[in-house]
């Protein structure tokens, strides 16, 4: 799928999403999820399909940004609390070199993929505003979920989504 139309598609799901207030947690009409291909912190490109099958919580998010990085603690928490379930969390660090997010992952105690967006581009291709977003991927590939803005991933809002899911 070309880059305009993966903008376009993810601006139609924002736009289904509307309204979305920050920190909530908005169901979309199921659409495929659009490709991704970063390396991660090691340097090895990784794709979506790396996670197949799971239910996968897609993090945008960058060190400079104070929302994201208190989110990150409730993330952390949820990735240990699902492990061993059909269940990933994948940060996608936006707009920062890789030794700054390297950095900010190793002092937030991120255990989980954090894959290096440096230029922005496949957030901006993702249709990306604002930081953090996060999306919730099914079994299947498909959008499920969009949250805009920092999100309480121990709320019985986002388990429930979670859970829902995993079923």
């Amino acid at each position: 799928m070309p880059q305009t139309d993966l903008g376009q598609l993810f601006a139609l799901i924002l736009t289904i999403a509307q309204p979305c207030l920050a920190g909530e947690l908005r169901p979309l009409e199921p659409r495929p999820a659009p490709e991704l291909e970063l390396p991660d912190r090691a340097g090895t490109i990784r794709t979506l399909a790396d996670w197949q099958g799971q239910v996968v919580l897609l993090n945008f998010w960058a060190s400079w940004c104070q929302p994201c990085v208190e989110e990150m603690l409730g993330i952390q928490m949820l990735a240990e609390r699902t492990q061993g379930r059909p269940f990933a969390v994948i940060g996608v660090n936006v707009a920062e070199t890789s030794r700054r997010a390297e950095r900010a992952a190793t002092e937030l105690g991120l255990a989980f993929p954090v894959l290096l967006d440096a230029e922005g581009a496949a957030f901006r291709g993702w249709g990306g505003k604002g930081l953090p977003t996060s999306v919730l991927i099914d079994r299947r590939g498909a959008l499920r979920y969009l949250g805009l803005g920092p999100l309480e991933w121990d709320e019985t809002e986002a388990v429930k989504a979670i859970e829902g899911l995993l079923e």
